[in-house]
């Protein structure tokens, strides 16, 4: 103990005081057996001394003696109880009176949404979770979340079987740390005089057993609408208890509401009252269910809606949009599916991906379907089929026990001991985060625009290189497209002052424009773009960072200085957002294919990624964590250039990432004019060295620009054969990058100019096979 308290006296442990509360505390514990329990907001210093070395001057009394200082050899330790809340101000659910609870269980969920998935399990009908027991003693793991069926809700009171008024099982779970999912198989009686047994006897969910019709629960007077508002009193009444509790849930009525209605191979049907009588009608059910639980003061709720969509094979299915109850009304959209294969999967996942863009999509139930085994979660997730969470159901539908050892086992699966609700951000590997990346664009020529002088509007830089204004419409529209990163290039120079200031304006409109990535659901690459690259002697450009030792050495303090502000103003961010130290730092020569001064450059440069690496994990918070890039001579991808880059000393284990950038065959656009075997032959062999040097390393890498440029580029005017020629670059391109688990960044021309403002695609047919190739 004493050693680890000499490694504290070499500091003074200092909390700001506006950023704790009055709850924040810690207690120093000494060898007398005293101790002390401090707010931090009174006292925020702690000081150590050792060998008559004394820090700080922060006085604190135990009992009637008076510490200025605690010496590290009668201290046995500290123990500090720091628990804050994530703030929730940027959170709407369509519960406009939602608890802050349950937009932090929301905020949690959007957190993990795309790069981890969220285990859960289905009970065993009734009020239990004793399935979670079963897989927890399988795994060694509980899942993250346990749902719970209201579907004896109906079963009269003193049954001897179940009661519902006793939430202990939901409770106790959630003191646990496990998340609550509710769902409701809502029984109806099989005719109007029918007598409800106390063994549950007389009701049932499907349309063809019950003479309740579902039309008639709204109408005043029917006996079904007496028995739907009833049904609701009896849940809403557990629904208050679990709220009074702090519990909050996913809550998932009316599921699978379309059934087999839009089967195109055979005469479809409802399976559940609840959509026998079409989508207006099932609609109307939900708002009215939506609209009485929150009359009735229930505001613990995360409304999911189950699409029945086409099973993973539109040739069999169309999908059920008309059913669905609209934005204002749902909160998640969930898909259920038993033995689907991984391919399966991923063409469910992209279609209401695509169609519910601004809504997260879970695999809310799975499992087997007869004989018929369910993908392994390993193979849904890398196949490109990212949900929000999975739920097997149980008995003769629960996946093999292989099956949850596979699940639970993978890095990517939350189980119920990582849970964090108040998390920031997620600790991602940088391995995993790449290949989360998908598809991804250059947003070229805005912010990494410069060379016009310094003082200018803020808009002057973005727009100087003829790209309009960035707007969220821009960022929201690749996403639906199926795209999952961008990357923001951004140039400094211009807007620093002679102490290496950043404008606090140039500053805000960068954040403004990470924002718009960030909140549209993508991962977004912020870099130091322009102030390292090729000079240029026609206008008088020089670009201050340099792959030189003497140029590295008068501009490392200016360069950790950018890096530190930078890197201060986004702390909070979470992990989808990666910095990138710097573009294509060339030598003082401009040497694209190897600098000419030699080893000197390479070691200049990975001073610099070691100095970008120092100053931003030294900021703290979520950089502690954060994913960070670093990029080879040029961007250069060749044998020299990566053999060449040493990866920086990081007390953060995997969280670094390689970048490249290819062109190649250099110029290949105007000389060959269509992508050949040469050229595809060409990237392989680049991919070949990348997997050598760093991905069979563990090392992660992307390709940060690719496409046409050299002295011709394609666009929206070139001939068919470029267009052409570029999509099956393109295609190639990314199909072999995934391959390696490497992400691609197209440099710009997809959507260019004013096609950004609409937006709209520059190069549809270009972007189209990129998806292709990416979704294969």
């Amino acid at each position: 103990m004493k050693k680890l308290f000499l490694s504290l006296a070499s500091l003074l442990i200092l909390f700001t005081a506006n950023a704790q509360i009055s709850t924040d505390t810690y207690t120093v514990n000494q060898k007398d057996g005293t101790s002390k329990s401090v707010k931090i907001t009174d006292l925020p210093v702690i000081s150590f001394f050792d060998s008559g070395n004394k820090f700080g001057s922060q006085s604190l009394t135990f009992g009637n003696t008076n510490f200025n200082e605690f010496s590290v050899d009668n201290i046995s330790n500290v123990v500090f109880n720091i628990y804050h809340e994530s703030d929730v101000s940027d959170i709407t659910l369509a519960d406009a009176a939602a608890s802050d609870n349950t937009k932090r269980l929301y905020k949690y969920l959007k957190l993990n949404y795309g790069s981890k998935i969220l285990s859960s399990i289905m009970a065993n009908v009734n009020w239990n979770h004793t399935e979670a027991d079963k897989i927890n003693t399988l795994t060694g793991k509980y899942p993250a979340i346990n749902c719970y069926d209201f579907i004896q809700i109906y079963v009269p009171d003193n049954n001897g079987w179940i009661n519902y008024n006793n939430i202990t099982p939901v409770t106790e779970w959630a003191d646990a740390g496990g998340l609550v999912s509710l769902m409701w198989h809502f029984n109806v009686p099989k005719t109007e005089t029918t007598t409800i047994g106390s063994d549950g006897s007389g009701v049932t969910c499907t349309p063809s057993e019950t003479t309740f019709k579902a039309s008639n629960a709204l109408v005043t007077g029917k006996w079904e609408n007496t028995w739907f508002y009833g049904q609701m009193d009896k849940v809403i009444a557990i629904l208050q208890k679990l709220q009074d509790a702090g519990v909050t849930a996913i809550w998932r009525p009316f599921h699978e509401g379309a059934g087999n209605l839009y089967a195109k191979t055979y005469t479809g049907s409802a399976w559940f009252w609840w959509g026998e009588d079409g989508p207006d009608t099932y609609k109307a059910l939900w708002k009215a269910m939506f609209t009485y639980f929150q009359e009735k003061g229930i505001h613990n709720l995360i409304w999911e809606w189950t699409a029945q969509n086409y099973n993973g094979d539109s040739n069999s299915y169309d999908n059920d949009n008309a059913f669905y109850p609209g934005d204002k009304y749902v909160d998640l959209v969930g898909r259920d599916l038993y033995g689907n294969t991984a391919s399966q999967n991923k063409t469910e996942f992209t279609q209401l991906t695509s169609q519910y863009s601004n809504k997260m999509t879970a695999l809310s139930e799975c499992g087997v379907s007869k004989t018929t085994s369910f993908a392994n979660i390993s193979d849904v997730w890398n196949g490109g089929a990212k949900w929000l969470y999975f739920m097997p159901w149980y008995g003769e539908n629960m996946p093999s026990d292989d099956w949850w050892k596979n699940a639970m086992n993978q890095s990517y699966v939350v189980s119920r001991s990582d849970v964090k609700i108040s998390s920031t951000t997620v600790d991602e590997p940088a391995k995993q985060a790449v290949a989360n990346m998908g598809l991804g664009f250059n947003l070229g020529n805005t912010l990494d625009a410069n060379n016009i002088g310094t003082g200018k509007d803020v808009s002057a830089y973005e727009t100087a290189w003829g790209q309009p204004v960035t707007t969220q419409a821009l960022m929201t529209f690749l996403k639906k497209e199926g795209f999952n990163s961008v990357r923001v290039p951004v140039t400094w120079y211009e807007h620093l002052d002679a102490d290496g200031n950043v404008d606090a304006k140039w500053m805000a409109r960068v954040k403004e424009v990470v924002d718009y990535v960030i909140n549209s659901g993508m991962y977004c690459i912020l870099n130091v773009h322009h102030d390292t690259g090729a000079d240029n002697a026609s206008t008088g450009f020089k670009s201050w960072i340099k792959a030189d030792p003497n140029i590295y050495v008068s501009t490392k303090d200016k360069y950790e200085k950018l890096w530190t502000q930078i890197a201060n103003e986004f702390s909070g961010y979470n992990h989808h957002l990666l910095f990138e130290g710097y573009n294509e730092m060339l030598d003082t020569n401009n040497s694209w294919a190897a600098p000419s001064a030699g080893s000197s450059s390479y070691t200049a440069i990975n001073n610099y990624a070691q100095s970008f690496v120092t100053a931003v994990r030294a900021t703290g918070g979520n950089n502690a964590t954060r994913n960070l890039i670093i990029n080879t001579y040029a961007g250069n991808n060749s044998d020299v250039a990566i053999n060449n880059l040493t990866l920086p000393t990081d007390n953060t284990s995997g969280h670094i990432a390689v970048e490249i950038h290819t062109y190649d065959p250099y110029n290949w656009f105007k000389n060959y004019g269509q992508w050949t075997t040469d050229c595809s032959n060409e990237i392989k062999n680049m991919f070949t060295r990348l997997n050598t040097r760093f991905v069979s390393q563990d090392i992660p890498v992307i390709v940060g620009e690719y496409g046409t440029h050299g002295e011709t580029t394609v666009s929206k005017t070139s001939t068919t054969t470029q267009i052409k020629a570029a999509a099956d670059q393109a295609a190639d391109m990314v199909k072999q990058a995934k391959a390696y688990g490497i992400s691609t960044f197209y440099w710009m021309s997809i959507i260019d100019g004013t096609d950004r403002s609409v937006p709209q695609w520059s190069l549809p047919t270009v972007a189209t096979a990129m998806k292709n190739a990416y979704n294969e």
